[in-house]
């Protein structure tokens, strides 16, 4: 840690003496607005924790290989396996989605007011191009009013909206075989704003066997019937014809060598293939400052296979449907905001489940058709009590159907459904003394049903749904701060409790290790408190902090194995600390460090094993040269400067002692843009 602050030290330093473009202004500490909160405000006057990511935080001296790099800088959200492009990111928020195998449970991710979460509560953050981010707004906490199926959160991104033509191409090229390629270009012409961008991921991973090739293809495009309503058409095509799983390790094969590939996912050739197409259509119309509507409706096919690490029931593949809309109306007096509307999604997997002879696909042990169909109805309320003083008041109610129909009958027929009716009433008070502070709190009940995954992942070794798994309730609450002083500081400080009833925790099973099964516990808590300080030095140079607490336990939980009450809950380090140092000029030489702190956490709920704390520290460095409407930007970038010897995953609950992943040591990577254009 000596050689992380004192580098921090050495570059704040030289950054400070720097030559910067005092013509540049920095709007990184001004109110921002918003619309995640589905009432479109500024952050400040919201009671709910928001933080909002830029595109230049985003996108600028990135790798742009996943979100993981930008989630770092937001108190309160935790991110994990970040180098196993298989399972995808694992992201929690206040402790939802620690629990997930892989991919994200518990949070809500929409990507340009379409939704990336699924209606049973997953969702990929893979399937997103961050290449093409303008914006990340961030929730934590209650959404169950907001979006239904979602305790922890709301993840929301906007993709470019250009005004002025541009084309841009950059390559980017790293350690381990790193190869990312984009293209992308846009412009508003009149009543017509395009956008569309093309990129390629390849990598061979810093371990044996997790090798990734990935394609996008992203289009959008918005017509303005006039300046009152406008109608906008989005595309999306994933191609990833190849994502490799080196599996999780035990310690001495960590202590041997931590580039290895666990044996049996070799032998099993474990990896995943999936191909994705979407298109949606959004529609807004104001009819004047009182009355305005939105309608959306979108569609969504997946094609996936998987090969997993065991022979039994090894090998996944599923054709998934999914579809949906929506629409509400907005009534807006000076007193008074109202939105009501309808959420209506569909899910259809056609799942099959087949042995795996050694890679290759044996017989078919399972094929279902699985249904997850949810129709949501909202209300959300603002009333002004006085020009200082707001009250929100939500409340959703949410109808789920789940169905599954086996169409494999040699071992009995396993169909069934299950249903469940939550209404999820929120309330949160704002009270602003000035324009640019607020003083916020906010209580709130929220649900998460089981994934039709979880269900699906019957611990009987049959199809159909587990039959002991039921949906985990919680209520929450919060108060907080959030202040701009001087235009040169701003803190956001958030304190929270939640309780947890039924909470849905992994786990795995003697014989098949990397298949992962979910049990209720009873009852849990959570406290914590986010802190996030921003300070503007001068104009282009800005430093952030963050610092996360969690102090998260189990109240009453016991299993066959034991009795677990008063255990911490595993995958969440109770501190977590984060800092950066901007220094980006409008022209020239610009500088980013930034610095991730993570204490130790538990990767098991009897707290028998710890992953070990560690620390990073990442440096970016570019330069961009302008000759009249071309724009050169060279850049290198070093993630983990110090080489530190730490795991990018922790398997929650894992059997065999195979807990963890390791991750790369100092990663190096670097490229060029060309851009043409404003």
């Amino acid at each position: 840690m000596h050689k992380l602050f004192t580098f921090l030290l050495t570059l704040n330093s030289a950054i400070i003496f720097a030559q910067t473009d005092t013509t540049t202004t920095s709007k990184e500490l001004e109110p921002v607005t918003v619309s995640s909160s589905r009432f479109t405000a500024k952050d400040i006057s919201i009671p709910l924790s928001i933080t909002v990511i830029d595109q230049s935080r985003l996108q600028v001296g990135q790798s742009k290989i996943s979100l993981f790099e930008s989630l770092g800088a937001i108190p309160g959200v935790f991110a994990m396996n970040s180098e196993n492009f298989a399972q995808d990111l694992r992201i929690s928020i206040r402790g939802f989605g620690a629990r997930a195998a892989f991919g994200i449970r518990g949070i809500k991710i929409i990507s340009d007011g379409i939704p990336e979460s699924i209606p049973d509560g997953t969702a990929k953050v893979g399937n997103l191009d961050v290449g093409m981010m303008e914006r990340m707004e961030v929730i934590k906490g209650p959404s169950s009013g907001l979006y239904g199926n979602a305790s922890g959160g709301v993840i929301s991104l906007f993709s470019e909206n250009p005004k002025e033509h541009f084309a841009e191409f950059q390559a980017n090229i790293g350690a381990y075989g790193l190869q990312r390629y984009q293209f992308k270009t846009g412009q508003e012409i009149g009543k017509v704003m395009y956008f569309v961008s093309a990129s390629r991921l390849l990598s061979r991973g810093y371990r044996d066997n997790s090798s990734i090739e990935r394609n996008f293809l992203n289009g959008k495009l918005i017509y303005n019937f006039s300046d009152k309503n406008k109608l906008t058409f989005l595309v999306n095509y994933i191609d990833s014809p190849l994502a490799q799983d080196p599996g999780a390790l035990i310690q001495s094969e960590l202590d041997k060598n931590r580039q290895q590939v666990r044996t049996q996912n070799l032998t099993f050739k474990a990896s995943e293939t999936f191909s994705q197409q979407r298109i949606a259509l959004i529609y807004d119309h104001t009819f004047n400052q009182k009355h305005q509507i939105n309608a959306r409706a979108f569609y969504l096919n997946r094609d996936f296979s998987n090969r997993q690490a065991f022979q039994v029931n090894g090998q996944i593949a599923f054709n998934r449907d999914f579809s949906g809309g929506g629409f509400n109306y907005q009534f807006t007096t000076k007193n008074y905001r109202l939105k009501t509307g309808l959420d209506i999604e569909n899910q259809q997997d056609n799942r099959k489940r087949f042995d795996n002879l050694s890679g290759e696909q044996g017989n078919l042990k399972l094929d279902q058709i699985e249904e997850f169909r949810n129709i949501g109805v909202f209300l959300l309320q603002e009333f002004t009590i006085i020009p200082k003083l707001k009250l929100s008041l939500n409340t959703r109610f949410d109808d789920i159907r789940l169905e599954i129909s086996d169409k494999f009958l040699s071992d009995g027929n396993q169909s069934a459904t299950q249903s469940f009716q939550r209404f999820s009433p929120m309330a949160g008070l704002s009270f602003s003394p000035t324009l640019s502070q607020a003083i916020f709190a906010n209580i709130s009940t929220n649900f998460e049903t089981p994934s039709l995954n979880e269900l699906s992942n019957n611990p009987t070794g049959l199809g159909g749904f587990n039959p002991d798994l039921t949906p985990q309730k919680s209520r929450n609450y919060e108060v907080g701060y959030k202040g701009i002083l001087s235009k040169k500081f701003r803190a956001d400080i958030s304190v929270f409790y939640i309780e947890v009833e039924d909470e849905i925790v992994p786990y795995q099973i003697t014989g098949q290790v990397g298949r992962t099964f979910f049990r209720n516990a009873g009852l849990s808590e959570r406290k914590g408190l986010e802190l996030g300080l921003s300070y503007k030095i001068r104009s282009g140079l800005t430093t952030f902090f963050n610092y996360t607490f969690s102090d998260f336990q189990y109240k009453n939980y016991a299993t066959t194995a034991g009795k677990f009450d008063g255990n911490t809950l595993p995958g969440i380090p109770k501190h977590n600390i984060y800092g950066e140092i901007r220094y980006f000029p409008r022209i020239g030489i610009y500088a980013i460090a930034q610095v991730r702190s993570i204490g130790e956490l538990y990767a098991d709920d009897a707290n028998l094993t710890k992953n070990n704390s560690y620390a990073t520290v990442n440096l970016r460095v570019g330069y961009r040269k302008q000759i009249k409407s071309l724009t050169f930007e060279p850049f290198v970038g070093i993630n983990n400067l110090f080489n530190e010897i730490y795991n990018a995953n922790v398997q929650i609950n894992a059997t065999a002692n195979r807990y963890f992943e390791p991750a790369a040591g100092s990663f190096v990577f670097g490229g060029m843009t060309v851009r043409v254009g404003k």
